[in-house]
């Protein structure tokens, strides 16, 4: 309640208008995002159970407007029965242009414009005045949960002044979000160097190290288990009696720590080819070549016999160690990312390279062009969503023939296919996974988890390809720095996908219990590849049926 008298306070629906300090206060769905300049009331969502699974997580928005600026602003969750909450802010960044071939009807609103994305750990916090503000609460239901409904209410203080108390409801279903199956990865960079931009590491190992082990909590609770390995930068080498020997003491630490996190399921091996500068510069190998009887570190043509011959000496040294270490099961291999061009008959060779040092590891790459064009050279197909439409069949017989098929999204598609900017509404983000299921995929990679710029919190679309790319907002990084806490901040986009997995292992719950419905509930949110619900409204309701037949 506001510390006033009763007629001070004023109750519409789930609307609380506080006459001292006047705050507005409503719950709005947190699939739809809340905008600075919306007004009180915009988008309030009518007061209903918030359903979650066990062992899953479901997300809570309140917007929150004041008509002066608030100094220290707190939020606090009251909720029994075991529910664990996180109380964060929902930070605004700028975005400069749509995505390029992007109807309008497929943005939430136009660049340029601030749109909500980061979330902040905050006990307290400053509100402007004059502006609305989302707060961001995400309930967690452990697996041994009981089922039915808890009575919770978010408590919202302008210091220790209390203004406005709102109640709600969660329904913990009898469903189960099961063991993780799909497989999951957002590529992270961890280059000492480049994380000394965003933290204080001060030439600290240790520092390293911690950052390190923050980040992978953060992205092993948003239920990533596939971890790209720089396996080649994170391997120590000497010459010995004019051969390299190997340390990987260093590739051992980097992976325990992903592996605490449950991170790791799959340990995704670094490219064994890399370019010049851009996406169409020629081809390089990484490779380390003795030279004056010391180890450096090179990139040399692929044609170069010293690449072949670091391939040679390199891989069968990890297939050994990572066996040693009962890894191997674990591991797959990439070879070069999106070949084109003149490049598949290189990707061809190294192939082989990989097939007879590391008998048995599978191969994986994204696939820029036609599904069937490396043939069976790549055991596990990523191909990119917008660019399969017709190759389905060429999909198909790869599965059948014992390969994998994932997909992956990069600057594109744009368009009417689902995809995760900034600029689109969350449902698109939530749906990639339900769009795993839908189609038979049984993984999703994206490349940018934390590929900032200088400073992310100002600039959501940089520049790559040699300058001359200007990326989709939000296409480099679905996560923010967090220097203070030595860790990332999530985003509203990171939460959707989470909750989108669990759609995903539910949905393969429910097709086990009544395979028909649950085909019938991913074709009704994904009738087509361009063409899914649009509604949060009408995906809340698609939603509960599939709890109830998870169930």
């Amino acid at each position: 309640m506001c510390p006033v008298r009763l007629a001070g306070l004023l109750l519409l629906g789930s609307l609380l208008v506080c006459a001292a300090p006047k705050i507005a206060v409503w719950q709005v769905d947190s699939l739809i995002k809340v905008f600075p300049d919306d007004n009180a009331g915009t988008n309030q969502a009518s007061r209903q159970p918030w359903a979650v699974p066990r062992n899953g997580h479901a997300s809570l928005q309140f917007a929150v407007r004041p008509a002066d600026a608030v100094e220290n602003f707190q939020v606090t969750v009251e909720l029994r029965g075991g529910l664990k909450t996180t109380v964060r802010r929902v930070g605004y960044v700028p975005v400069r242009s749509d995505p390029p071939k992007s109807p309008a009807d497929e943005l939430i609103r136009s660049a340029p414009g601030r749109f909500p994305d980061p979330l902040f750990e905050e006990t307290s916090f400053r509100l402007p005045g004059k502006e609305t503000t989302a707060v961001w609460i995400t309930v967690f239901a452990p697996a041994g949960t009981q089922s039915g409904a808890y009575s919770g209410r978010a408590v919202f203080k302008a210091g220790k002044q209390k203004v406005a108390t709102l109640p709600f409801e969660i329904r913990v279903a009898k469903a189960t979000v099961p063991e993780q199956t799909l497989r999951v990865t957002n590529w992270f960079t961890f280059d000492e160097e480049r994380l000394g931009r965003y933290y204080d590491l001060d030439g600290s190992p240790d520092r390293y190290w911690e950052v390190l082990r923050n980040i992978a909590r953060v992205i092993g609770e948003h239920r990533q288990n596939v971890i790209l390995t720089p396996v080649l930068d994170l391997t120590a080498a000497r010459a010995t009696g004019g051969s390299v020997s190997y340390d990987f003491s260093r590739l051992d630490r980097f992976i325990e720590i992903f592996e605490k996190a449950g991170a790791a399921g799959v340990i995704e091996g670094g490219h064994l080819l890399s370019r010049a500068s851009g996406y169409n510069s020629p081809l390089t190998v990484p490779a380390f070549i003795i030279e004056g009887g010391e180890v450096k570190r090179a990139a040399l043509d692929p044609g170069d016999p010293r690449a072949e011959a670091h391939v040679n000496s390199f891989l069968p040294a990890l297939y050994a160690h990572l066996k040693e270490k009962g890894r191997l099961d674990r591991y797959v291999q990439h070879v070069l990312d999106e070949a084109h061009g003149a490049e598949p008959p290189v990707y061809m060779r190294y192939v082989e390279l990989v097939r007879k040092t590391m008998p048995g590891v599978k191969t994986i790459d994204a696939i820029d062009q036609t599904a069937g064009l490396l043939g069976e050279a790549c055991d596990i197909w990523v191909p990119q969503l917008g660019r399969f439409d017709d190759a389905f069949d060429a999909i198909r017989r790869h599965v059948e023939k014992g390969g994998q098929a994932w997909y992956y999204t990069c600057l594109y598609p744009q368009g009417r296919h689902l995809n995760r900017f900034i600029q689109q509404p969350l449902v698109k983000a939530r749906l990639l996974h339900w769009f795993n299921f839908r189609y038979g995929f049984t993984g999703f990679l994206h490349w940018g988890g934390n590929y900032w710029p200088e400073d992310p919190y100002a600039d959501t679309q940089p520049i790559i390809n040699a300058g001359h790319d200007l990326l989709p907002a939000g296409d480099a990084f679905v996560t923010y720095p967090w220097k203070e806490g030595k860790s990332i901040h999530s985003s509203i986009r990171f939460e959707a996908m989470m909750e989108g997995i669990e759609d995903y292992e539910l949905l393969r719950a429910a097709a086990v219990r009544n395979e028909e419905k649950a085909g019938q509930l991913a074709r009704s949110a994904i009738p087509g590849l361009t063409s899914y619900v649009r509604d949060a409204a009408a995906f809340r309701k698609l939603q509960a049926e599939l709890l109830a037949t998870a169930e």
